[in-house]
């Protein structure tokens, strides 16, 4: 029963809308924020496994897929398969990253905790050191998440700041000539009280 509590308890401290709201580098936030982009990473690297594997008629091995290293071969279809699958799951990560982290500054720790944590689980999971070919693939994808992420949440960080209202297609052109003479107005008159 104690458990119990304990558990309703921290779930209800960890509501999304008030860690949130919290400070960017908060510990709790920083954490709902790497459990979040991990599973989105796991979630949607599963959702293209079995998609590909329904479609071309694979057995279905999603768990391997996902958690060992084993099926990442350069020399076989199914292995190149699985790491293009892999490279656009980096590609679809980053479109988390941007929404869920939000910060050019933080894309980068956040794109390799990912793929950290990712090592670990292969690791316990396989129960041996994973093979130079899938540790190639591991750094590709780091690296697509890592620039694309930054690119894109620093677009979104100065699109919120610089860029809103800058295409108004329903402004005229005449309205804007008087509202520039205006300003100009505005700062003669301040430059006469001086």
């Amino acid at each position: 029963m104690i458990m119990t509590r304990r558990f309703l308890h921290l779930l209800r401290d960890l509501r999304p809308s008030s860690v949130f709201k919290e400070d960017s580098m908060s510990p709790r936030k920083i954490t709902v924020q790497i459990i979040l982009l991990q599973l989105f990473y796991y979630f949607t690297a599963a959702v293209l496994f079995y998609l590909w594997g329904t479609v071309y008629g694979f057995k279905l091995e999603i768990k391997e897929w996902l958690f060992s290293w084993t099926a990442i071969d350069y020399a076989n279809s199914v292995g190149l398969s699985i790491i293009m699958l892999w490279l656009v799951d980096a590609l679809i990560c980053v479109m988390f990253l941007t929404i869920i982290v939000g910060r050019s500054k933080l894309a980068w720790d956040f794109a390799i905790t990912i793929h950290a944590i990712n090592l670990i689980v292969v690791y316990f999971y396989s129960g041996s050191w994973p093979s130079f070919q899938w540790v190639i693939l591991q750094i590709l994808s780091s690296l697509i998440l890592i620039f694309l992420g930054t690119w894109f949440t620093r677009w979104k960080e100065l699109r919120e700041t610089f860029f809103d209202g800058l295409l108004d297609s329903s402004i005229d052109t005449s309205d804007n000539i008087r509202q520039s003479d205006n300003n100009a107005i505005e700062m003669k008159d301040l430059e006469a009280q001086r």
